[in-house]
């Protein structure tokens, strides 16, 4: 890439702060308008210091002129303290604010996104987007705002008084200034290169430890936990080389800095004596300019720590726009409908799916099912079933063919609604790090407790509960890891039941139960499935037995369709399936 093509990208990557910083337009306002302030009183400072010195080399009993001119010293002092502290309360404040709403709108973003997004980027990947690149960017908005204004208005004073006293001497010392701009631009493309490295490795970090940690019993039962330890000391060896190489860069600034504006102080000593020499300046005068470097010290080396957050913030700020900015295929459209209520009659009419856009999974799925009747729906592992649950909430949207509820096509209506009147209980359960009580609530917030106990009877988990310690009141840790994989998924059946949905989607959720368990809560299911469209998908006869209507699914096609028994006496896949359970069942018993 050409350098004017880098700067460009560095530029349009700073642009997508403007919206956020127009959000607080006063205290931007009154931030410069303070900073202002407090330049216009430490820039004068030097100016009355060399008043005072003059003043003592012409008459050293002019007591009242000195205690006056120190009085303003010290006024102008506090005054320049106290507006920076203003400046602090204003920018710093405002950079706060923008990184709350910037991880609110990172929240949204990933929010709305589809299931193809989460399956491109990792969990590890989004934390560090989180925590270091919002850090990032919050730290370019606020103390590199800061600093830059300070740094020009620092200039602008000061060399506005040197240039008073005078011009020759405040052009000589202004010669360094164009080789800090050359070394402060070359090594803040370095620092921007190093940092998007650093970056990246650390998301390979966070994946790493969020990974091993979810997986944990899987490390332990395959006894790998000196492999993960090895493996993450090997990435955070590659993460240690990666901010050494980014460190080695940013220590190169400031030395750099240093000796240029040790230049000045040569040429101030050189040139400067040499006036004073000549009368053409005061001791006073010259002095004024010694203060007045000092003064530009910080400002000058600010350059590069200012330089070093840009280049930082802009290279967080473009993976964060990659994450804002990530189109969603699965969004509301221009004419999408809010019915005020779904009755749950499904249609799938000549659906085909292909997640790849080539490959399909499902082909020609033509089934329908009456607002609240069942839907049972068996196959092989892979033969397409938990992809047609995926289409219902519009996890998905279908290649081919529409999916109709209430006969109006799935993608015509609100996602909000839509998915507010389906409640799908997963064959892998999800948990919260909350209590079990919350949990069941978390579908329905406004569920009471009456409700809860009710849902956790009819999933049969009251009586697990009552055993717990502490009842409803139980937190049961990351991804509920304190209970058993069948209490994971009864507390999972139990938030569907209690947030009362329309459709009742149940995939392979009762595989880890035992076969007396399952029966006890389809009974218990019986009557929460009256009135109500459900449908379940299992790889147990038993389960789906009672629908109204079963499909097999074979090769992502439907094989068979009907009855229990009207499948059964059709000697086909189902009845084989049928029959092998059956025996199953009697060598076990």
């Amino acid at each position: 890439m050409s350098e004017p093509a880098r700067n460009r990208g560095v530029l349009t990557e700073l642009r997508r702060i403007l919206p956020y910083t127009r959000r607080y337009p006063k205290l931007v306002g009154w931030g410069l308008v303070f900073i202002t302030l407090s330049n216009v009183c430490s820039t004068t400072i030097p100016h009355v210091v060399g008043e005072t010195i003059d003043t003592l080399k012409v008459s050293a009993f002019a007591s009242s002129d000195i205690a006056w001119l120190i009085a303003q010293i010290l006024l102008l002092t506090i005054g320049s303290g106290l507006f920076m502290f203003a400046t602090r309360r204003t920018i710093i404040l405002m950079s706060r604010f923008i990184e709350e709403d910037l991880r609110n709108d990172f929240v949204k973003a990933v929010k709305d996104q589809s299931q193809r997004f989460f399956h491109q980027r990792s969990t590890g990947s989004l934390l560090a987007h989180f925590s270091n690149d919002i850090g990032a960017v919050r730290e370019f908005i606020g103390p590199a705002i800061m600093y830059t204004a300070n740094t020009i208005t620092t200039f602008a004073f000061a060399l506005t008084w040197m240039m008073n006293i005078n011009i020759p001497l405040t052009f000589a010392i202004l010669i360094p200034v164009p080789l800090v701009a050359t070394l402060t631009y070359r090594i803040g493309k370095l620092i921007h290169a190093h940092y998007k490295r650093v970056q990246e490795q650390y998301e390979h970090i966070t994946t790493h430890a969020q990974e091993t940690a979810s997986g944990v019993r899987v490390v332990r039962a395959y006894v790998r936990g000196n492999h993960e330890a090895e493996r993450f000391d090997e990435l955070s060896a590659d993460y240690y080389r990666k901010n050494m190489r980014l460190a080695r860069v940013q220590s190169l600034m400031m030395p750099g800095m240093t000796v240029l504006f040790n230049l000045s102080y040569v040429i101030v000593i050189c040139f400067g004596g040499y006036l004073v020499m000549q009368n053409s300046m005061s001791v006073g005068e010259l002095t004024q300019f010694f203060i007045y470097l000092n003064q530009l010290l910080w400002p000058i080396a600010a350059i590069g720590w200012v330089t070093s957050m840009i280049q930082r913030g802009a290279a967080s700020m473009a993976r964060l726009g990659a994450i804002f900015e990530a189109p969603s295929d699965i969004v509301d459209g221009p004419n999408s409908m809010f019915p005020d209520e779904i009755q749950g009659a499904i249609e799938f009419d000549n659906v085909s799916l292909a997640y790849d856009g080539t490959t399909p999974v499902l082909r020609n799925i033509s089934v329908t099912v009456p607002a609240g009747s069942s839907l049972g729906i068996v196959g092989a592992v892979g033969s397409g079933k938990s992809s047609i649950i995926g289409l219902l909430p519009r996890l998905y949207d279908v290649t081919s063919g529409a999916v109709r509820i209430d006969g109006i096509d799935v993608r015509n209506i609100s996602l909000v609604t839509l998915r507010g009147s389906i409640a799908v209980v997963p064959q892998e359960a999800f948990l919260f790090s909350e209590t079990i009580r919350e949990n069941i609530r978390f579908g329905r917030p406004s569920a009471s407790d009456e409700d809860v106990l009710l849902a956790a009877h009819r999933a049969q988990l009251h009586n697990d509960v009552m055993a717990l310690p502490q009842g409803y009141d139980t937190v049961v840790g990351e991804r509920g890891v304190t209970l058993s994989g069948g209490q994971k998924q009864r507390t999972s059946l139990a938030r569907a039941i209690a947030s009362d949905p329309s459709i009742l989607v149940l995939d392979d959720s009762l595989s880890a139960i035992d076969a007396d368990t399952e029966e006890r809560i389809l009974r218990n299911l019986d009557e929460v499935m009256r009135g109500r469209t459900t449908i379940l998908i299992s790889h147990r006869i038993s389960t789906v037995k009672r629908c109204t209507n079963i499909i097999v699914l074979q090769g992502g096609s439907i094989a068979e369709q009907g009855s229990h028994t009207e499948l059964i006496e059709l000697g086909g896949l189902y009845a084989d399936m049928y029959v092998r359970q059956q025996l199953e069942q009697q060598l076990t018993s």
